[in-house]
């Protein structure tokens, strides 16, 4: 079964990543998500940070 993930949960995983300072891997790890699907979302919200999740999530 996949799981869903809300906009909110996403955004919060994005912004660990970009301004706490720690790796990916070890935010993956302390969410309990793969280091792919993390690097998926980052990239997302790169590429559009106004609206990245559109559609996402319940």
């Amino acid at each position: 079964m996949t799981r869903k993930y809300d906009k909110e949960f996403k955004l919060h995983a994005v912004q660990l990543v970009l301004e706490s300072g720690k790796p990916a891997s070890q935010v993956a790890r302390e969410l309990g998500v793969s280091q792919k699907m993390l690097y998926g979302w980052v990239t997302k919200y790169k590429e559009d940070p106004a609206t990245p999740f559109v559609g996402c999530g319940p």
